[in-house]
């Protein structure tokens, strides 16, 4: 009776073990399912970056300007025409990166992202309208620029 007893758990034990096992491949499956997933997903993002980085440059944005600062220039007394006149005039300039405009007809902003500091930022400005001169600076902080033009 023993030996009928040992035979039978044995083989039952067998069985569970069996099960167990395929329990567990089943696991390992769907685990080497999902890391050939990721590794899909992460060879896709780096052919992005690599293509992305060959549209920036063909399209003359260089990684120079990834450290760029933000900063503001408030300017009173400015027309339309002539604010966007600067402001196209900054964002043919190889150090800023982008230029948001906001009008108004008593005191306009240009947010600025440009690559180096606020006094290098004034003298790009003067160099893209007459009316911006070391006179009509009322303040050159390290965050912007403030400008008054009279007319």
């Amino acid at each position: 009776m023993k030996k009928i007893l040992f035979v039978l758990t044995l083989f039952l034990g067998c069985t569970f073990a069996a099960n167990a096992q395929g329990f567990l491949d089943k696991i390992d499956r769907a685990l080497n399912k999902v890391e050939n997933t990721s590794n899909k997903v992460d060879n896709a993002s780096q052919k992005a970056g690599r293509i992305g980085g060959k549209l920036n440059s063909l399209m003359g944005k260089k990684g120079q300007n990834a450290n760029a600062a933000e900063m503001t220039v408030l300017i009173e007394g400015i027309n339309l025409a002539e604010l966007k006149k600067i402001s196209t005039g900054l964002e043919s300039n190889k150090k800023v990166s982008d230029v948001k405009m906001k009008y108004n007809s008593s005191g306009s902003t240009l947010t600025v992202l440009f690559n180096g500091d606020s006094e290098a930022l004034f003298e790009t400005l003067k160099k893209t309208s007459p009316l911006i001169t070391d006179e009509s600076v009322q303040a050159i902080e390290d965050e912007g620029i403030a400008i008054k033009i009279e007319k």
